[in-house]
């Protein structure tokens, strides 16, 4: 087949090179056969031309005598005597013409050249009547003539009267000898044929050899074939001739007979067109010649050298087929191409080697891999396990293999485990999960199994393999770390995490059902007195009894935890569905446990007597979602502190009065939530002016509406927004809010000089990503940053003084400004005022308030204003209130102001009147 194949592109090669000049050949053949065919058809239309010519001077020369003869005074008068004297002498001057007379308008003939033919009437003839009706020479009209009884083409001529009427005409008969003579005077070559047919299809004429066609009636598909040819095909057509010979036929009328009548001249097709047919042949057989001579050339050189090469190939590839892969085919091949296929095949060898070096690097990494490793039919039947799944199992490879791995299964895994199972590999997708296994001695072990289906390359799954991990020992260690995380090592009670979670799940249930619950928080009163005296084993041992004491006090429901060092919880659900009740029933159980507690201890063994340990509760009751878990576990801290304050030994309900703080609290969360979602916030803007009192910025100054319409202090709202952590949200609003506004006062002359300062929290300031928050803000409102001013508090930025300053620093590469304010209300240190780029101090407004009253005051404002001086910083005062404070202020060179003396906080509505008035 290689060589069928090779053979077949071979030759398929050579006919791809030698197609160009075959088809060469054969256009110039088609071009020098089409101009050759041009050049005969202009030579017909030549001759045809010519035949016309001299078929129009033959006629005239014939109605050059008629008229000489009509214009006669003798024929004037039909004098019969006269005329045909004329007759005769005409008829002596003309060859072809076999009789000269005229005949009377009604047809007789009146005069003859012929002696004794007068008797005849032509009344009937076509040419007569046209003769008549024209005035000129007439068509010839080919007939017998009834004076001649012989073929005879004749013309008439009209007489006139001395008064000019028609009355009667000349004729000439000639005989077809003239048609004859008027086709050998186109002088057509040799091998050429001319032919003049009347409508009837009688050959009235013929070159050469006229007396052969006398006679001769054309066909009527013939004579239809000239009549298309000289109507429809522009007068030249290859067509067969009278003589039965193809040629190349030029048709036209003869412009003196009917106009049915026709002359064709026929040119010999086949002569003219032989030379070129013979150039064609001289170039088929050098065709021929180059086509064999490359084929022996290919076979001899070409085939040899790939011949040599695919056997060595053939036996290189055989060879690395039967395993020998360091073998290699090697060059020195004489075609460059080859041994390039060579060195892909060497490739190719190498490559397979390298795999075959990493198939068996796979195949030990199974063999030895720690995993289980199981692969298996689609029947699930064991086709190969490895030494892991022999060494786990304890089973043989002859015991496995052909089996099903059901034979591990030991009924505890779920059913629903395999179904999911084999719904997964059915659809083709990888399942993970656990079974619980047994060994071949029965001992049982948890293995976590990933398996997947093997697919061909159509999709097909003809295989699954599974990868099994044991991990008893893992699970093992995974409860252990489960039962440190959230148990107690000492008393194995729940800790404090679990009770958080346990917490969250009763106050599900408790909105799922719309029952009561209760949380007690129990403290032992005077443990560390304990511990001091009786020691921390003594203490030990009471906490263990009293948590199996509080265990076995309440129902197997309930969650019994530690929630501190001396500290328990219980959690008790659905003690009630009416609060009334929930009270009376709690008070009793707290009772009741209490009682239970206040039985004696023995520690340490009987010699020591018993111990008298008295307990402090705290109780908190909830129902659905209106509590979370940290404000339940508050309140139960507040009463148990309650309890202790009251003497200890006591139960305390969380008080309403703390209860009402709580909830306003929760109110005043769940508000600020709404108002950040709902955008119930605003920004009030406080005018910041120069030493001259023109605008130079504002402080944007956040304020809240609440639902009924009252303005909520920030006093209120932001300590416990910091408490819960939306301070980060709503500095984030103020944050974009303010650079919105940035942007559009960037848009007018009058207000693009004006900046802006917002305060950042502590909080805010310390989030991983406020330098990115700050950027995105900026971007998103197109703002110029150095319009922006960000104020920081001593607390937000001592926390951590290395970290504050590399953001600031890599805020300040952004053009944004930093002020510290309320300075002079904290440590004021002048070392990181040095460390950190602050742009401007803010004198807090209670110095500015006190100045004219307290000297301390005064001299505090005079030292911040001469240490910012010192230190370049811009001062900025605030709460000034009166034109005294701004002039004290503006002597010791203040240059900025902020107050109720130039204006309150303003919506930004109000701005443009207030710039107006400035």
């Amino acid at each position: 087949m290689i060589r069928n194949s090779l053979r077949l592109r071979l030759w398929l090669t050579i006919g791809l090179a030698l197609a160009p000049v075959l088809m060469f050949a054969l256009a110039d053949y088609r071009q020098q056969r089409t101009l050759t065919i041009e050049r005969a058809h202009e030579e017909i239309r030549q001759y045809l031309s010519a035949a016309r010519r001299e078929a129009d001077k033959a006629h005239q020369n014939v109605g050059l005598a008629l008229r000489l003869m009509a214009r006669s005074n003798d024929l004037r008068s039909n004098d019969s005597t006269a005329c045909e004297d004329i007759a005769r002498r005409v008829l002596a001057s003309m060859e072809d013409v076999m009789n000269i007379g005229a005949a009377r308008s009604d047809g007789e003939i009146f005069c003859s050249a012929l002696p004794g033919r007068k008797t005849a009437n032509i009344a009937d003839r076509a040419w007569f009547q046209a003769t008549l009706d024209g005035n000129g020479i007439s068509h010839g009209e080919s007939y017998i003539g009834r004076i001649s009884n012989k073929p005879v083409l004749t013309f008439g001529y009209p007489l006139s009267s001395p008064e000019g009427k028609t009355n009667g005409l000349v004729f000439a008969t000639l005989s077809l000898d003239w048609l004859n003579s008027l086709i050998e005077d186109f002088k057509l070559p040799p091998g050429w044929e001319a032919s003049l047919v009347d409508q009837r299809g009688h050959v009235l004429a013929h070159y050469p050899n006229p007396e052969q066609w006398q006679n001769h009636v054309l066909a009527p598909d013939e004579l239809a074939q000239l009549r298309h040819t000289l109507t429809a095909a522009g007068g030249i057509a290859e067509l067969a001739g009278p003589d039965g010979k193809r040629r190349l036929y030029g048709v036209t009328s003869p412009g003196f007979t009917s106009a049915n009548d026709l002359i064709a001249i026929g040119s010999p097709l086949e002569r003219s067109l032989s030379a070129v047919d013979r150039r064609f042949q001289i170039h088929l057989a050098i065709f021929a010649a180059v086509a064999l001579l490359s084929a022996l050339v290919a076979r001899l050189y070409i085939y040899q050298s790939i011949e040599v090469w695919t056997s060595r190939i053939r036996n290189a590839v055989a060879r690395i087929a039967a395993g020998e892969l360091d073998t290699r085919a090697g060059h020195g091949a004489k075609v460059e191409e080859l041994d390039e296929v060579s060195a892909g095949i060497d490739h190719m060898a190498a490559e397979i080697q390298r795999r075959d070096a990493e198939l068996r690097r796979l195949s030990m990494a199974i063999e030895q891999s720690p995993e289980c490793v199981v692969i298996t039919d689609t029947n699930a039947c064991i086709e190969y396990v490895n030494d892991a799944f022999l060494r786990i199992t304890g089973y043989s490879r002859e015991e496995i293999i052909g089996r099903n791995p059901r034979i591990l299964n030991t009924g505890r895994t779920p059913k629903e485990t395999y179904m999911d199972l084999w719904d997964t590999l059915t659809r083709g997708e990888v399942w993970r999960g656990e079974f619980h296994n047994s060994r071949k001695d029965g001992s049982g072990y948890l293995e976590l199994a990933t398996i997947a289906p093997i697919k061909q390359a159509d999709g097909t799954i003809t295989h699954y393999v599974a990868v099994k991990e044991d991990i008893t020992q893992r699970k093992q260690s995974e409860a252990l770390l489960h039962r440190l995380a959230y148990y107690d090592a000492l008393t194995g009670l729940p800790n404090r995490a679990l009770l958080r979670d346990r917490l969250e799940q009763a106050i599900r249930v408790s909105s799922r059902n719309e029952v009561w619950g209760m949380l007690l928080l129990l403290d032992i009163d005077r443990f560390r007195k304990l511990n001091d005296s009786l020691g921390h084993s003594s203490g030990d041992q009471l906490l263990k009894v009293l948590s199996e004491r509080l265990q076995a006090a309440v129902r197997e429901d309930d969650t019994v935890a530690r929630h501190g060092d001396d500290d328990f919880a219980i959690i008790i659900e659905n003690i009630g569905a009416g609060e009334a009740d929930a009270i009376a029933r709690a008070e009793l159980i707290a009772k009741k446990l209490h009682k239970e507690l206040d039985i004696p201890y023995q520690l340490g063994g009987a010699q020591k007597g018993p111990y008298y340990a008295t307990l402090s509760v705290g109780i908190s009751l909830f129902r659905g979602h209106a509590s979370s878990p940290e404000t339940l576990l508050k309140q139960a801290e507040v009463a148990l502190y309650s309890a202790k304050e009251d003497g200890r030994n006591a139960i305390r309900f969380f008080n309403p009065a703390m209860q009402a703080v709580v909830d306003a609290h929760t109110r005043m969360e769940i508000g600020l939530r709404a108002a950040l979602d709902n955008g119930g916030f605003h920004l009030l803007y406080q005018p910041q002016v120069d030493r001259q009192g023109r605008p130079a910025g504002a402080e944007a100054l956040i304020r809240w509406s609440g639902p009924d319409g009252t303005t909520i202090s920030p006093a209120e709202f932001i300590p416990l927004a910091e408490d819960t952590g939306l301070i980060v949200q709503i500095g984030q609003w103020v944050l974009d809010t303010a650079c919105a506004q940035l942007a559009r006062w960037q848009q007018s002359a009058a207000t693009r000089h004006l900046s802006i300062a917002v305060n950042v929290s502590a909080r805010q300031f310390r989030q991983a990503d406020f330098v990115s928050l700050v950027r995105s803000a900026i971007e998103r409102a197109g703002a110029d940053p150095s319009r922006l001013k960000l104020e920081l508090t001593e607390s937000a930025i001592l926390d951590d003084l290395d970290q504050s300053v590399t953001r600031m620093n890599q805020l300040r590469k952004l053009g944004i400004q930093f002020a510290l304010d309320d300075f002079g209300t904290g440590y004021s240190s002048l070392s990181y005022l040095k460390r950190l780029p602050f742009a401007q101090l803010k004198i807090d407004r209670s110095f500015i308030h006190d100045m004219a009253e307290d000297e301390g005051s005064e001299a505090i404002v005079i030292a911040i204003l001469s240490m910012s001086h010192a230190l370049s910083l811009e001062v900025v005062a605030e709460g000034v209130e009166t034109p005294i404070q701004r002039e004290f202020l503006r002597l010791r060179g203040c240059e900025l102001f902020q107050g109720y003396l130039f204006g309150k906080p303003l919506p930004i509505e109000e701005w443009q009147d207030f710039l107006a008035m400035v």
